[in-house]
């Protein structure tokens, strides 16, 4: 071998060498550091109390086995659950995920001494007590979610410490008072949720300027006043709800300007002005329009059709008058339509289109329409629209002729109500083919003829009501297999004979028993 390939050896020999012994060896402060994050890790399982799931079995420490002086990272890095940084700095806990796992107790404070954990999730679990403040020292903290447990008390303005947070989760708890505002300096947040808890007081206005935020979840709380046009300023925005709280006033245009959102909900407030004619151009992305009760006024924008992805238009409980966009199915993503309880309006056949251009949907689910100024003869395009349909519901409205044959298609339909409409003919007989059927109202209308005997198909169905109409004849006796009907209303027809023994037998009919002015016969108990 000649003299530099000997050298060469010999120098990567020496060179292994030191690699060995400078990795197997930590120093002092590592040592030091390993039992500090142990200690944590100790801590935080001393404070559980339930582990139905034994997920920290694996979280237990022999000091004689597990020596940190001599052992290139200490075991706790292989504990269920437990990250460590293998890096920039060895051995040290940098995520803690324990989600879902039934764990109960609380929160414990050592784990603000973890100074390099960048994540922990102990969501949808049992975890009880108050957010420990010490959550502050966490100093590189990305992502704390906290999220489904039954955590009380404030949140601790220490969180506002946490400069490189990006993802704050804290829904579904019992958390109390307001935003601190040391939240202000969380510039680095692109996610806040803190849905379905007790917070009160105004939405801070200084939240505009956490421009870096994508998620804002505040639904489900108490939070009262206006919302303030800052918040306009969240240019990156995808996801805004906001829905039942104590909000009122004139809602700021500046939110409608934010073209990045595609989930827009601000349902159960006291929201009031109209919505702009061109928010479809504005927020082109929008997939979810949610504004249902609240007291927005004036037209429904037709610009809304120019926001091709849009899957649910919910704008119901509102007063929206005029006529109903036209082309507002033109890109066939609608699910959900429900414009239900507003002033809307059909006064010509051609005010109808819109349920032409939502024949598009294929997917539509939910149709909604019901309490409004709807008036004229029922176009048969309607047996046209989807056949995913679970939900129909165009009660209360001055709807006229009879209902189009082909209702049987909607073979996933669940709820059907016609109720205080203007409809006549007789009762179609394919809508005993709906077995799914759970909920059928066709009360106070004008429909005549004999109850179907295919009625009796609609195993699923629980409610019942086809009263103040014209029908006659006797009860089908078939009713009688109706097994899961809790209600039934067949009052102020026209029906006579005696009352079939099958429908007063069936065990489950507890709610509503009435057959009331009719001509039928044969003691009867109500129920």
């Amino acid at each position: 071998m000649k003299t530099w390939q000997l050298f060469m050896v010999h120098l990567l020999t020496h060179y292994l060498l030191f690699l060995t012994s400078s990795s197997s060896q930590p120093t002092n402060n590592q040592s030091s550091n390993y039992s500090a994050d142990l200690r944590v890790l100790l801590s935080f399982k001393s404070f559980i109390t339930s582990d139905p799931a034994e997920a920290l079995s694996s979280w237990s420490w022999d000091p004689v086995r597990n020596d940190t002086s001599t052992t290139t990272l200490p075991d706790y890095c292989k504990w269920t659950a437990v990250s460590c940084s293998n890096r920039r700095h060895p051995g040290h806990v940098t995520a803690i995920r324990l989600h879902g796992l039934g764990l109960a107790g609380t929160i414990c404070p050592q784990l603000g001494n973890l100074t390099h954990l960048r994540a922990l999730s102990i969501s949808a679990n049992n975890f009880e007590g108050e957010i420990p403040g010490s959550l502050g020292g966490c100093a590189s903290l990305r992502a704390l979610d906290l999220r489904g447990n039954y955590l009380s008390g404030s949140m601790p303005a220490s969180l506002g410490l946490l400069s490189k947070l990006t993802f704050l989760n804290v829904s579904h708890n019992n958390l109390i008072g307001d935003i601190p505002m040391s939240f202000s300096n969380l510039t680095a947040l692109m996610k806040l949720s803190m849905r379905k808890n007790q917070f009160h007081g105004q939405i801070p206005s200084w939240l505009g300027n956490l421009t870096s935020l994508t998620h804002v979840g505040l639904g489900q709380n108490g939070f009262s006043g206006h919302i303030s046009p800052a918040l306009g300023k969240l240019d990156n925005l995808s996801t805004f709800d906001i829905r039942d709280n104590k909000l009122e006033g004139p809602f700021p245009p500046s939110l409608f300007n934010i073209s990045s959102i595609t989930y827009f909900n601000i349902a159960f407030n006291k929201f009031s002005g109209s919505l702009p004619l061109d928010i479809g151009f504005k927020l082109p992305k929008l997939k979810f329009f949610i504004t249902i009760v609240n007291q927005f006024i004036g037209p429904i924008p037709g610009s809304l059709s120019n926001a091709s992805p849009l899957e649910f238009l919910v704008l119901g409980g509102n007063q929206h008058n005029g006529l109903i966009p036209r082309d507002i199915g033109i890109h066939g993503h609608i699910r959900g339509f429900l414009l239900g309880y507003n002033l809307l309006q059909t006064t010509e056949p051609s005010d109808w289109d819109f349920l032409v251009s939502l024949t598009n949907c294929s997917n539509l689910e939910v149709l909604d329409l019901e309490e409004n100024n709807l008036e004229g003869v029922m176009p048969v395009s309607i047996a046209n629209l989807s056949a995913e349909l679970n939900w129909i519901s165009l009660g209360k409205n001055k709807i006229t002729g009879t209902l189009p044959a082909g209702l049987g298609k909607f073979k996933k339909l669940t709820m059907f109500i016609l109720t205080y409409s203007l409809f006549t003919g007789t009762l179609p007989l394919d809508i005993g083919l709906i077995s799914s059927l759970q909920y059928l109202d066709l009360s106070h209308s004008r429909f005549y003829g004999k109850i179907p005997q295919s009625f009796g198909n609609i195993t699923q169905l629980s409610s019942l009501s086809l009263s103040n109409n014209f029908l006659d004849g006797s009860i089908p006796a078939n009713l009688g297999t109706l097994t899961k009907l809790i209600s039934l209303d067949l009052s102020a027809n026209s029906l006579w004979g005696e009352i079939p023994q099958e429908i007063l037998t069936i065990p489950s009919l507890t709610v509503l028993l009435n057959l009331s002015n009719n001509a039928l016969s044969a003691p009867f108990q109500h129920r």
